[in-house]
């Protein structure tokens, strides 16, 4: 089939599929997949999920992280979480033979529902081209996205040359990726894989790392009556703000790595929450004897825990503010290095050329603003990982909304894309067996 009068086909079938990408998308809102650290509910969702694969006729498995062959032994394994009811999913379009593969991976959990939402989070509400709902942003819009696109070429009489993975895994969010992990050690590999997280459409080859801490600053306060010297943790909290300011600007003058983060000049540093003394107390007349500060602090590609940490304690001593005093550091939840594929690796092209032929636009290739589970394939895998995904905002925050405009969009780019990059034998048995 000539390339143009294909790309045309694509680009009628994603028009006349608005309805269904948005109804897949909102189902998949209904359903509560809130990570809660340790455990969580995203079961019916996969289950929902699988179904969905399987009416497409993809080579289906639900399966417990837990079953991956050294899960808990491997080096990437973060302890202390449940996996109870909590299984990932994949699917497998097998290619006609002889072309590259290519594996969507997406995260069917949330962050947690933020507070101020002025509707059901878990309730799709579509206004003005934008589909409000708990994960519609990150992710469950872009892991619609990805199942459409194969939806699209079955339809339309396409086989791939390529294996075409999907997959949905549990517990991204907070640090988890054990889920990610697991996927990797089941088999699921690919020749590229595209993660669908919120990127605006831009093609981010690389992620941001992060940390997030517990610093415990420790003092010993009472009332003086007789002399004694007292130091209230309160004030060296208060200085260690002062100086992660200074340190977040301070940082982010001097640009980042070339070639994804060169131009990039927002680095985060964000205290989350502080707490001292006895909060259930109707008063306190003095001070606490320690006062802790959450804070996440992001990094570029090749910063390690350690790294981050001493370079902010090393900063914080020579500001002259530590007053002797450097907190203890705990972390909350692991830390996520940050990843990225080289220059020259050959899916770049493919997407820049797909984003740029469905949008009339050149495509933006930039560093991901963000830390995610791509990390699980570019250090742990032999699966190079890319993240391209839709356009929306509110991500982790309340009135959480996906621009439908771009799903359709993304389903197209991906579509071509799979074409592209698999290669493509006509399918008119596809036709039949992918119609409802």
């Amino acid at each position: 089939m000539d390339g143009e009068v294909l790309s045309k086909r694509i680009s009628e079938w994603v028009a006349g599929a608005r309805e269904r990408i948005v109804g897949l998308t909102s189902d998949l809102i209904r359903y509560n997949t809130v990570n809660r650290i340790t455990d969580g509910t995203e079961l019916p969702a996969q289950l929902a999920l699988c179904d969905h694969w399987k009416e497409l006729k993809l080579d289906t498995l639900l399966y417990s992280p837990e079953s991956a062959p050294g899960f808990r032994e491997h080096p990437a394994y973060y302890p202390g979480k449940d996996y109870t009811n909590r299984p990932n999913v994949a699917g497998v379009w097998k290619g006609s033979g002889g072309g590259r593969s290519l594996l969507f991976s997406s995260h069917i959990d949330t962050a947690v529902e933020a507070s101020g939402w002025t509707s059901s989070p878990w309730e799709p509400r579509l206004e003005r081209d934008r589909l409000y709902g708990l994960g519609a942003y990150d992710m469950k819009g872009g892991l619609a996205a990805s199942t459409m696109a194969v939806r699209c070429l079955m339809e339309i009489g396409v086989r791939p040359a390529g294996d075409v993975i999907l997959e949905s895994v549990v517990d991204e969010e907070f640090g988890g990726a054990n889920g990610t992990l697991a996927a990797r050690l089941m088999g699921y590999r690919a020749d590229a894989a595209i993660l669908p997280e919120p990127t605006n459409l831009a093609v981010c080859p690389a992620t941001r790392g992060g940390a997030l801490w517990r610093l415990a600053f420790r003092g010993q306060t009472g009332m003086s009556f007789n002399g004694e010297t007292f130091r209230n943790p309160i004030y060296d909290a208060a200085r260690f703000l002062v100086y992660l300011e200074q340190f977040e600007q301070e940082r982010n003058l001097r640009g980042g790595p070339a070639p994804w983060y060169d131009s990039e000049g927002e680095l985060p540093v964000i205290p989350t929450r502080a707490k001292a003394g006895d909060l259930a107390a109707a008063l306190c007349d003095v001070g606490p004897d320690v006062c802790e500060i959450d804070v996440w602090v992001e990094c570029y590609p090749g910063e390690t825990e350690q790294s981050l940490r001493e370079s902010i304690v090393e900063g914080y001593r020579r500001s002259g503010l530590a007053k002797e005093l450097i907190p203890d550091f705990r972390s909350l939840i692991r830390f996520l290095p940050g990843s990225q594929v080289p220059p020259d690796f050959p899916l770049l092209g493919v997407l820049r050329e797909q984003v740029a032929g469905v949008t009339g636009r050149p495509a933006v290739l930039k560093g991901a603003p963000f830390a995610c589970d791509a990390f699980m394939f570019n250090l742990y895998s032999p699966t190079p990982a890319v993240v391209l995904g839709p356009c929306g905002a509110n991500a982790h925050a309340a009135d959480e909304y996906v621009d439908v405009g771009s799903l359709l969009t993304l389903t197209e780019i991906y579509a071509r894309t799979i074409v592209e990059w698999c290669g493509i034998q006509p399918n008119e048995e596809a036709v039949t067996c992918a119609k409802r």
